[in-house]
């Protein structure tokens, strides 16, 4: 007897549904993508608790007629192909015939359609492959999709399926995509009835750009064209100075199809290399148009990659458009020189208020005062805004007295003492001294919290509002309290006293991004240590900014009672010394 048998159809179905249906957000975009390709204008996506008790999917297509929606529902059957020259000619966003028999197979299916020439539509009830009931009804033209009991017969999948935060956020950030992809297409995403995303099918990319990342991020984007033999290419690039921390935002649409290509985000962030770090990524919505024939769209279950033909010829249009729509932008600011006094040097008595040895006194005396131009900084103890007290360690202080003298390249701080003398980078001293505060505020909170008297709007993409939702007991161990302001923004109501003043929307912005960007090794402590780094490099004085002698000692005595005053954060070195032995032996003066 034979051991190799045929595969019953709804065996087929599920193992098909294993590549095809992942998820929530699958079962929409093959929707959708139906619904595109059946000529729809309006398409309208409600979902009941992020699609896990319901997704109903709703467009005004061509419909289908009785025979043909229940041929849709056999695998491999299809209206886009018929033979093999057609598989390399795909001007359709659907074509192999799997999608519904395999979200049929895994869930209860009701679907509504009636063609546009007939007064009479088709009703269908499938479970689990098999047609439960079948009727005539009174329909509007188009076609409607009602699913329902999702993976109710793989449990093995339901039990993977993410928390309802999530797969909320990823179909956000799907029909956020294909909104980008057709926007002569009026979509509109609810769930729970709460409307996410509507868009007016006006065919202004801009306009949808602005429905989904606000308007702030819409002023700051750059209109880009430009074609060869083989490819034409439109759409819209942020300035360089707005970037994320992900890939996430770069759109990148071929023929009408959202794709996910690394070898096409290479590209793009190569374009933008002389104009921003390495680890950031622009926000850009880019639409590719060529030849069907010079593209595979075969190279993955989901149809979310595909292979091009002359990829060399795209990436050089693409780097060549965007470098040049940059140069265009970057306008040249105009810089107002103001009159600077130059240093003097002049012999003064210092008042000397430190306990030293009247020998020494007498010395510095005679030390050279570096006096700084007006227009310098001049910092003090209240330009970090920080409320804790600074940090004094059981043993006591761990540099010895340090006596300023000058600044050098307005970085250095130089220092002298009996032992020689001393370096001090200003912006990893006072980075250090941050650092121990904000962390040792995190370490130990309480609940001093301040409501921001200028309200505090931030605008993000709905699918990130959804993940900081899910993640809002971070927010709570931080003291920050939020609330959502319209379909694309939060306002903060409260955050910490520790907040830097006037560096709270900078804060709250790598805050948000830290969480966005948590990986799966996430914990707590780790958080912490990483948001007290981030906030003390940011409230940190910076390399080049001239500092007045106060200010020095002010910073010398704060990096002295610090847990670690050698090194900042990151571990870079704060202070070096030269012995007087070291300087004396570089000058011959010591054998």
């Amino acid at each position: 007897m034979s051991k190799i048998k045929v595969m019953d159809e709804a065996l087929a179905n599920k193992i098909a549904a294993g590549e095809v249906v992942e998820r929530v957000v699958s079962i929409v975009k093959e929707l959708i993508e139906n619904a595109i390709d059946a000529k729809a204008d309006t398409i309208t996506i409600e979902l009941k608790e992020s699609g896990l008790r319901e997704i109903k999917i709703t467009d005004n297509g061509i419909g289908m007629n009785n025979e043909d929606v229940k041929l849709a529902f056999l695998r491999h059957a299809t209206s886009k192909i018929y033979d093999d020259d057609d598989l390399f000619n795909i001007n359709t966003l659907g074509f192999r015939g799997e999608a519904l028999p395999s979200i049929a197979s895994i869930s209860e299916v009701e679907v509504k359609t009636c063609p546009k020439d007939s007064e009479l539509g088709t009703y269908l009830h499938i479970k689990g492959g098999k047609t439960l009931s079948e009727e005539q009804v009174a329909a509007n033209p188009g076609t409607s999709f009602k699913i329902s009991n999702l993976f109710y017969n793989t449990p093995a999948r339901l039990k993977h399926l993410s928390s309802s935060y999530a797969e909320l956020a990823n179909v956000i950030d799907y029909v956020n995509k294909i909104a980008l992809s057709y926007t002569n297409i009026r979509f509109k995403l609810t769930n729970d009835d709460k409307e996410l995303l509507s868009t007016n099918g006006s065919g202004n990319l801009l306009k949808v750009i602005n429905s989904i990342y606000g308007l702030n991020i819409a002023k700051k984007m750059v209109e880009i064209a430009g074609e060869n033999d083989d490819y034409k290419i439109k759409g819209y690039i942020s300035l360089p100075e707005v970037t994320r921390s992900s890939k996430s935002h770069m759109t990148t649409i071929v023929n009408g199809r959202v794709v996910r290509n690394s070898t096409l985000y290479k590209s793009i962030n190569e374009a933008y290399s002389n104009y921003k770090e390495d680890t950031r990524y622009p926000i850009c919505v880019i639409l590719i148009e060529t030849d069907p024939s010079l593209l595979d769209v075969n190279i993955h279950p989901s149809k979310l990659d595909i292979r091009f033909s002359n990829f060399d010829e795209l990436n050089h249009l693409i780097k060549e458009t965007i470098d040049n729509s940059i140069k265009d932008k970057l306008l040249i600011p105009n810089i107002t020189i103001p009159e600077v006094e130059l240093p003097k040097y002049e012999n003064i008595t210092l008042n000397i208020e430190r306990e030293t040895s009247e020998e020494y006194k007498n010395k510095l005396t005679d030390l050279i005062n570096f006096k700084v131009a007006e227009t310098d900084v001049n910092y003090n103890e209240d330009e970090a805004d920080i409320k804790s007290e600074v940090i004094i360690t059981e043993e006591g202080e761990k540099l010895p007295e340090l006596y300023p003298v000058a600044l050098l390249l307005g970085t250095y701080i130089v220092c002298e003492n009996d032992e020689g003398i001393y370096l001090i980078d200003q912006h990893a001293a006072k980075e250090r001294c941050n650092y121990e505060k904000v962390s040792d505020a995190l370490s130990h909170p309480n609940k001093n919290v301040i409501s921001p008297l200028v309200p505090i709007v931030i605008e993000l993409p709905q699918d990130e509002i959804i993940t900081l939702n899910e993640n809002k007991d971070i927010f709570d161990e931080l003291n920050i309290s939020y609330e959502e302001f319209g379909t694309s923004a939060i306002r903060i109501i409260t955050h910490p006293t520790w907040f830097t003043e006037g560096k709270e929307v900078e804060i709250m912005h790598s805050i948000i991004e830290m969480i966005l960007n948590k990986g799966k090794d996430f914990t707590l402590a780790k958080f912490r240590d990483n948001l007290a780094k981030m906030v003390a490099c940011k409230m940190s004085i910076k390399a080049n900014t001239y500092i007045d002698k106060p200010s020095m000692e002010s910073l010398i005595n704060d990096l002295r009672k610090c847990k670690n005053p050698y090194n900042c954060p990151h571990g870079r070195p704060a202070i070096i010394h030269f012995s007087i032995y070291e300087l004396e032996k570089m000058f011959h003066r010591s054998i």
